[in-house]
């Protein structure tokens, strides 16, 4: 306690200084303004000219509208046309340091488009950025100097196709350059509207992934337990990824291969003596208080999984006989493997109620798929799975003991030992519609599933990683999460409604991080700043786009061997250091339990991104993602919620977006249980409060009302007569 009041006064000081800095600037610039150089609003300005290509260009086209009354209308005739416009007064960096602009995506499919700029007609094309907007939305784009590269100049903008053929129209407004800044931050308005409820915020959205591979020594380490129990997590996903499609989890856990079953791993390279046994994941979960969601292995038999059921969920005086599968192995009753997990020291049911058939079944290898579907198998398929067809993964394929059970055999002998469980499907995030342009489709997989299956699907699980190559600027890689979500969930809600008759099943993100292959990761980004920011607004757009799970790969994962990154929420060779995006949990785990609706001034692809939440009746919050380099004044007003009479807040702030570590509530690696890092108190009152958002922050605000107020209840007797 020594030293508290002190702290908390020389904050306030400082932070008075700081608006007031703020002020000052802002009043100072708006006294010598340097005017925006207009390219086009409402027409094309004055000494740009029409360079275009392919491409039938209307400048006065009336609508959709972005701002004032006119857009550009841009139909792209054939493959690789291009918008494209000139200026013989090129825009120097010294003048106007930033571009920004509003693209629509039309009708129909999402464009697949591309911009970029040239420093003169001879010149090459810098600053490439490829970008999907889809159909009937506007999305913004901000591309500074440094963004393009740093050019010495620009005499030329062009957008054009990059789909490879004729995609139709698309439209741009408010193309102009921002004079070139000054040191004063970046002032914002944000309102929170706490009466539109957008959707719900659910528990499963705080998920990540659990490999055996980490070993029982690692699952039973206390620092590990702490930090875990801490994070903010309510639920993880066993036991790893594409290593689920080679646990057999009796073999595992008697610790060798049992005849008849599943091996524990590969037979050329057997886990069994070493990784770690169901029992472990019990304990772990125990100790740490998660929820487990369990990913089924498709390789073995529905009556192998459903013994798997009655290992997790069932009851020793349950005497059900599960009975034999067809590869004549008997698995008795459901009493049995109960009484197997309580000989492990778990006398309770475990009560695991999500479990997943297969991971990433799609990439079946050809030389492990069936005959019938490795002509759909791709060349750069991973996974030891027996098909490559949607139909099949669902229906099943062959006869007698070699015949391969599909998800609606696993689902229904699951179900027969516990009926409330829940068992999702390996989806596709392009699940192979028409529009699924920009992504791989593994021959359709993801819609003969949902038309497989039907209203049996129960959850359709997929794996978006954005990307496999990181752009050259973390830039691209902050303002991603704003497209990539929509179009994402747009591609798996078309599917449904083409192939799935319009029922829209839950959606699922099972795993998901910056990089789908760690290898790739040569710069180590994935545990860097920049992943704790592209992660906060990734969770807040999976969630606003209608996700009811998001499970980030993973919670610890082992240093890649070529790369030297690591996926992980801690990093298992150090101690389980917590790696920047590890702090994003505790923030989101106080976000509330309904989104509701806010708006910002801000760009939210290359400034700030922001969604609030309801917390309670008498507390809504805002999570703020500053992904600039300089701080954010924001006013945050919340008309038809208050007077506020108070709030806390939660921050993550960075040096830099390389920073390998992050403060947290303004300590530097605080305690295991983060104790001795507490939120900070606000002084607000009124229906606004104005806030500063620190370079490269996360921020979680929870502002106050005074509770509501019931009048008293008078107690009248009751005279009988």
């Amino acid at each position: 306690m020594r030293g508290k009041g002190r702290y908390f006064t020389v904050l306030s000081l400082a932070m008075g200084v700081i608006l007031w800095l703020v002020s000052a600037n802002l009043q100072q610039a708006s006294a010598k303004p340097t005017a925006d150089r207009v390219v086009y609003a409402d027409s094309l300005a004055s000494g740009w000219s029409n360079w275009s290509w392919n491409t039938t260009v209307n400048f006065n086209n009336t609508s959709p509208v972005f701002g004032g009354s006119k857009s550009i209308a841009a139909t792209l005739n054939q493959a690789w046309a291009g918008l494209s416009l000139r200026t013989d007064t090129p825009v120097l960096p010294s003048q106007h340091y930033t571009l920004t602009l509003r693209v629509h995506g039309g009708v129909g499919s999402p464009k697949q488009l591309r911009f970029y700029v040239q420093e003169n007609d001879a010149s090459g094309a810098v600053g490439q950025y490829d970008f999907t907007v889809a159909a009937g939305t506007w999305m913004a784009i901000t591309r500074t100097f440094a963004d393009l590269g740093d050019p010495a100049q620009v005499a030329r903008i062009t957008i054009m196709d990059r789909a490879g053929f004729a995609q139709g129209t698309f439209y741009v407004d408010e193309i102009r350059w921002l004079s070139a800044p000054s040191s004063v931050s970046l002032a914002v308005t944000v309102t929170i509207q706490a009466s539109n409820v957008l959707t719900p915020f659910l528990p499963d959205m705080l998920a990540s992934n659990l490999p055996a591979w980490l070993g029982p020594t690692r699952f039973g380490n206390a620092t590990f337990h702490a930090r875990t129990a801490a994070s903010g997590l309510t639920l993880l996903r066993l036991p790893g990824g594409s290593w689920s499609n080679s646990y057999g989890w009796l073999s595992c856990e008697m610790g060798s291969n049992q005849p008849g079953v599943e091996p524990c791993g590969p037979v050329s390279a057997s886990w069994a003596p070493w990784a770690s046994r169901p029992t472990d994941f019990i304990n772990f979960l125990k100790a740490t208080g998660m929820r487990g969601m369990w990913v089924v292995n498709p390789n073995s038999t529905s009556k192998e999984a459903a013994a798997l059921v009655a290992f997790m969920n069932g009851s020793v005086n349950d005497s059900r006989l599960i009975g034999t599968d067809i590869r004549g192995t008997n698995w008795y009753t459901v009493g049995r493997w109960a009484a197997l997990r309580v000989a492990g020291g778990n006398p309770d049911p475990v009560g695991i109620k999500l479990w997943e058939f297969g991971n990433e079944m799609y990439a079946s290898k050809s030389s492990t798929a069936s005959s019938s579907s490795a002509g759909l198998c791709v060349g750069w398929a991973w996974e030891d799975t027996w098909t490559c067809d949607g139909y099949e993964y669902v229906n099943g394929v062959g006869s007698g003991s070699s015949r391969r059970e599909g998800y609606l055999e696993f689902r229904q002998q699951m179900q027969l030992v516990d009926p409330t469980i829940t068992l999702a499907a390996v989806g596709m995030e392009y699940p192979g519609t028409p529009s699924d342009v920009g992504g791989p489709t593994y021959s359709g997989w993801g819609s003969r599933v949902i038309s497989a299956a039907g209203a049996h699907l129960e959850m359709y699980a997929i794996h978006p990683y954005p990307f496999f190559n990181l752009p050259s600027l973390m830039s691209q890689v902050l303002a991603s999460p704003q497209t990539h979500w929509p179009t994402i969930m747009s591609h798996v809600r078309s599917a449904f409604n083409i192939y799935g008759g319009g029922r829209q099943a839950p959606v699922a993100v099972t795993e998901f991080n910056l990089v789908s292959v760690s290898s790739q990761d040569t710069g180590q980004w994935m545990t860097r700043a920049v992943n704790a920011l592209f992660l906060a607004d990734s969770l807040g757009q999976a969630a606003q786009q209608g996700a009811v799970l998001f499970a980030q790969w993973d919670l610890a994962n082992g240093r890649d061997g070529s790369s030297g990154s690591e996926y992980g929420l801690m990093h298992e060779d150090n101690g389980f250091f917590r790696a920047p995006q590890y702090y994003v949990y505790p923030l989101w785990s106080r976000f509330g339990t309904r989104m509701v609706e806010a708006t910002s001034t801000a760009d939210p692809a290359s400034q700030v991104s922001v969604y609030a939440g309801w917390v309670n009746t008498s507390t809504v919050s805002l999570l703020a993602v500053n992904k600039m380099a300089t701080p954010v004044i924001a006013t945050i007003q919340t008309p038809g919620f208050g007077p506020l009479i108070g709030g806390m807040k939660w921050q993550i702030v960075a040096a830099s977006l390389g920073a390998q570590n992050v403060t947290y509530n303004g300590v530097l690696n605080p305690t295991d249980d983060l104790s001795n890092a507490p939120p900070t108190a606000l002084t607000v009152s009124g229906y606004s409060t104005t806030q500063v958002l620190p370079p490269y922050s996360v921020t979680l605000f929870h502002l106050q009302q005074p509770p509501p107020s019931y009048p008293p209840r008078v107690w009248t007797p009751i005279v009988r007569r």
